[in-house]
């Protein structure tokens, strides 16, 4: 993901348009792709990808191996290429899928209808056909596609008004504005027109950065005339409350904004892949002190035994033996292993997306899904993600109800359209709404500037638009012969403007029930007075003058007049109190990164039960470092229960100061709740990437909802995205996409608990029964001077990963389930889990992971000893058992029976740590063990060896003195497993430590 918040923002203007002659911006179409290849390159892209996975090379070494005479045990043949193909193909039609997913999507969206101009009259095009340059029409409800500037709109002042849910979340309309020279050159009604129309737009060139666009505009040869943001709407918007508007197509396909700021391909790894790939490595290094032991072993006992001239035997090379053995124990690194796993969570990824618990789930990163299990901190954005960004209005303080409600009632970007009120400001129309009950309806504005207030009518001298820099909106009204100036906006802006206020006191009280509040102020003017500053302000307009035209509005809105102070609550989210107080219990701690005031973020955290009565507040407001070194010395006592709050500004000084820096870390590693107010997007990256260095074994997770949250959610172990039933830009950027807040703890206490213990125990149990299957080649070397003979019969060894041990395992990762109800499948139903009930047993996976470096080779152990033991009981229990000719049996009997009887062992071992045993996975797993002795019944006729008969096997009472051996292994097993609980080995669990 392009982190668009620390781009340089001085971009050269470079791209232009000049219409009508606009054909060399023909080659830019309004295409969009998400796939990583093209159908023509996806087979080789797919190929070496696979081909260059280390598990894989390892595999076809192994290959080459096995075609070198000298180091060959299955005759020249590669018998482990058959098996490698058949991984390799599975996890190529598993991309395969994902990228014919990403292709639908694409042609979904490239295929989408709108119009654009041509030959006079505007056509139905699809999306891929619109270009750079062209001119297109979109109508109430469409969506827009591509970054367009407005040339003009339904309404006559221009105005249009669009949802940007695709790219901040946020429901409520925004206000835009066609470019007002244009308005009626490009009107709908003027179509036929518009050749003749010269005009050239230059304007910034490509680039990801949201909420920022700059250039200019000449019609013809008149001046040049500036574009900015408010003429601007990028792709995936919604047209919304306006018949139509006109625009002209900037950016297109893969240049659009949001485009560019889509998630790339990202490595993210969970801790358990990160564990694995180390025994990977210890197991690797094991396999060549084995082979090593076995060669050297070869070479002494070849060199003892050359006088035994019978025997044929002549020197050997270490290093040729070292191969032959390498090739032969190959089985050390199950070949299934990385392909497994990677189905594993695929399916696993797939089923949350089925969850009609949590609808319209996404899974972009199912390599993660079991670190949603042991997550350590969670961080997640306030508005739209803890609230639902539906605001309702509270209170109102004033000293003149009637002034503060005609205020209220002018000064705002509403419109009506329709007797229904419009705006970009969910504040807005809450405050609206208020005024309407008090009998102070508004009713418009028409096109000569009057506002209708109860049928009286206001001429709307001046405005000056709310902003985030300003945090304020200004009107000028006549009425009469009295111009007034009416303002609403921030307190902390307000109170400057106002001078000395006695109702601070008020913005308090409102903040700490969790109320957005806003300030309202008045000024008044004479004629002569309006007229000499409406002169100084067009004069400003007239030469450009950015600042003189700023310090004008300042100068208008000096000296105010009190009126007073508005509240109104955003209210919380479904089960947000619930969500919090669970994930407490599960001993994660919960840090709230908003951009509201101090005030109202603590608020929120008492209402939302973040906050409880018992918590000491510590509120970290200074500016400068010695206060802050004072405030934090002031709160040492790390045993109490402290509830962290500071602003953005504070945080700004710490994060330049490494004293304060680990001072910060230090007090918000033993607060039991952290607080950030005020902070933006990019404070927000900062505070996670500064806790993933100070706490490395802390797992961290981001939550929101809108574009401001991306740079969070990128940069945590786990990015969560909030998305309605149209997505946003975070749901997209993010790892995992939830609907609601509420859907957080399924995710986690459910999926990330279960995906966790299962593809832990999935990965030990791949290990175990690859050391079942392989032990007894290695004691079998001790019997036959370490030649390298086989054991197996080659081809029926190459089925054990693939067809006779494979299925169950993946059956047991996908469908056990700890707690399982009385129906299959628990994410198919509407039922929770108990596990989204239980935080003390995240905490238990949590604290004492399944997977560990210790656990992982009681597996490996447990596989060679129970490899052994099958070993000897079948080898020595068939050393003196004759033939009909009077000849004992042959070693490669001995393979056949050694072999069944692992297949056996290692399928009933599923049986051990299983919850959930459903029909269909039980008859898989009998299935899985049956297919070996079926084989064997149909090949019987074919003479595998000269010695070999299958119902003369089937007979032989040592078959069952080994299937007795294995049933009381299992029986150990399952009693290590039920009463020793072996999945929680006892030892001291993983601690956080700062560093």
């Amino acid at each position: 993901m392009n982190s668009y918040f620390q781009i340089n923002e001085q971009i050269s203007q470079t791209d232009n348009i000049i219409l009508p002659d606009d054909t060399p911006m023909k080659n830019k179409p309004n295409i969009i792709t998400t796939m990583k290849t093209t159908w023509f390159t996806f087979l080789p892209y797919a190929f070496i990808k696979q081909i260059t996975q280390p598990a894989n090379i390892y595999f076809i070494v192994i290959g080459i191996l096995q075609i070198i005479p000298a180091t060959s045990y299955t005759n020249g043949v590669p018998t482990i290429y058959g098996p490698l193909a058949m991984m390799m193909s599975i996890s190529i039609l598993k991309d395969a899928i994902e990228e014919y997913s990403r292709y639908k999507s694409d042609q979904e969206e490239n295929n989408r209808k709108s119009h654009k101009y041509f030959e006079n009259q505007f056509i139905q095009c699809n999306w891929k056909d619109i270009y750079q340059a062209d001119i297109i029409l979109i109508m109430e409800n469409e969506s827009i596609p591509c970054d367009i500037l407005i040339l003009s709109s339904s309404y006559q002042g221009g105005i249009a008004y669009v949802e940007t849910k695709q790219i901040d979340g946020e429901t409520n309309l925004k206000q835009k504005y066609s470019i007002y020279d244009l308005q009626q050159r490009y009107h709908i009604d003027n179509a036929i027109n518009f050749k003749n129309n010269n005009v050239k737009f230059v304007y910034d060139q490509k680039n990801p950065i949201l909420y920022k666009l700059s250039g200019t505009y000449q019609i013809s040869n008149s001046q040049v005339d500036s574009l900015n943001y408010g003429n601007f709407i990028e792709r995936g918007c919604v047209l919304k409350n306006t018949e139509w508007i006109i625009g002209l197509c900037i950016y297109s396909g893969m240049n659009c904004k949001i485009m560019l700021n889509c998630s790339q391909e990202r490595t993210k790894r969970s801790r358990l892949e990160q564990y694995m790939r180390i025994c990977i490595i210890s197991i690797s290094i094991s396999l060549v002190l084995f082979c090593l032991m076995s060669s050297i072993y070869e070479f002494i006992w070849t060199n003892n035994h050359l006088n035994y001239t019978y025997l044929g035997l002549t020197r050997d090379d270490v290093f040729i033996d070292f191969g032959l053995w390498f090739s032969l124990l190959s089985y050390f690194i199950p070949i299934s292993l990385v392909v497994n796993v990677e189905l594993v969570k695929f399916g696993q990824a797939k089923m949350l997306e089925s969850d009609k618990v949590m609808p319209n789930s996404k899974s972009h990163q199912s390599n993660l899904i079991e670190q949603l299990g042991e997550i350590n901190i969670v961080f997640t954005d306030k508005t739209g993600t803890l609230t639902k960004n539906s605001m309702q209005f509270r209170e109102l303080f004033a000293l003149n109800e009637k002034e503060a409600l005609l205020c209220m009632s002018l000064c705002h970007s509403v419109v009506k359209s329709k007797n229904k009120l419009i705006g970009s400001s969910p504040d807005e129309l809450a405050i609206l709404e208020y005024c309407e009950q008090k009998g102070y309806l508004f009713q418009g504005i028409d096109n000569n500037n009057h506002l209708t207030i109860n049928k009286t009518q206001f001429h709307r001298v001046m405005s000056f638009d709310f902003s985030s820099e300003k945090k304020r909106m200004t009107i000028v009204v006549k009425t009469g012969n009295e111009y007034v100036l009416f303002c609403k906006g921030a307190d902390e802006v307000l109170l400057e403007l106002i001078g000395e206020c006695k109702h601070q006191h008020i913005i308090h009280q409102f903040a700490i029930q969790g109320y957005r509040t806003l300030m309202l102020g008045r000024k008044t003017f004479t004629q002569s007075q309006m007229d000499i500053y409406l002169a100084e302000y067009k004069k400003a307009q007239e030469e450009k003058d950015e600042e003189m035209m700023n310090n004008l509005q300042k100068k208008l809105e000096l000296n105010l007049e009190f009126l007073g102070i508005t509240a109104v609550e955003d209210l919380l989210a479904d089960d947000v109190g619930q969500t919090i107080s669970d994930l407490k219990s599960a001993g994660i701690k919960v840090w709230v990164l908003t951009g509201d005031k101090v005030e109202t973020a603590i608020s929120i955290g008492y209402s939302c039960n973040l906050i409880d009565s018992k918590d000491m507040l510590q509120v970290v407001t200074e500016i400068t470092v010695g206060s802050i070194e004072e405030v934090f010395l002031h709160y040492c006592n790390e045993s109490a229960n402290i509830a962290l709050v500071i602003s953005g500004q504070a945080l700004t000084v710490m994060l330049e100061n490494p004293q304060l820096k680990s001072m910060l870390i230090k007090r918000a590693f033993f607060a039991k709740v952290v607080i950030v107010a005020r902070v933006s997007p990019k404070q927000k990256q900062q505070v996670v990437a500064l806790v993933k260095e100070n706490l490395p074994k802390a797992y961290t997770l981001a939550i929101g909802d809108g574009a401001n949250d991306v740079s969070m959610i990128n940069e945590a172990h786990v990015g969560v995205g909030i998305q309605g039933v149209e997505g946003t830009q975070a749901a997209r950027a993010a790892d995992f996409a939830i609907q609601e807040f509420k859907h957080l703890k399924r995710l986690m206490f459910y999926y990330g608990v279960e995906c966790s213990r299962r593809n832990a125990l999935t990965i030990l149990y791949i290990f175990f029964k690859n050391q079942v299957f392989i032990t007894p080649y290695f004691w079998f070397g001790f019997l036959n001077g370490f030649s390298g003979q086989y054991l197996y019969d080659q081809w029926l060894s190459s089925l054990f990963n693939t067809v006779f041990a494979a299925l169950p395992q993946v059956l047991y990762a996908l469908f056990d389930e700890m707690h399982p109800s009385s129906e299959y499948l628990q994410w198919s139903k509407t039922s929770h889990n108990l596990l989204e009930d239980k935080p003390d047993v995240y905490v238990q996976f949590r604290q004492q992971p399944i997977f560990t470096i210790i656990k992982f080779w009681l597996w490996v152990f447990n596989g060679m000893v129970q490899g052994l033991m099958i070993f000897l009981v079948c080898t020595f229990s068939t050393e003196n058992q004759n033939m009909d000719d009077g000849m004992t049996m042959e070693f490669f009997e001995d393979g056949v029976f050694i072999y069944g009887i692992v297949i056996i062992l290692v399928n009933l071992k599923i049986f051990t740590f299983t919850y959930t045993n459903y029909n269909f996975t039980i008859f898989f797993i009998v299935l899985s063990i049956l297919v070996y002795w079926l084989i064997l019944i149909m090949v019987n006729d074919h003479e595998l060896s000269p010695s070999f008969n299958f119902y003369r096997y089937l007979a032989s009472p040592q078959l069952y003195l080994a299937l007795a051996l294995t049933f009381m292994l299992f029986l150990f097993d399952l009693a290590i497993e039920r009463f020793y609980d072996f999945q929680i080995y006892v030892r001291k669990p993983e601690s956080i430590e700062l560093v």
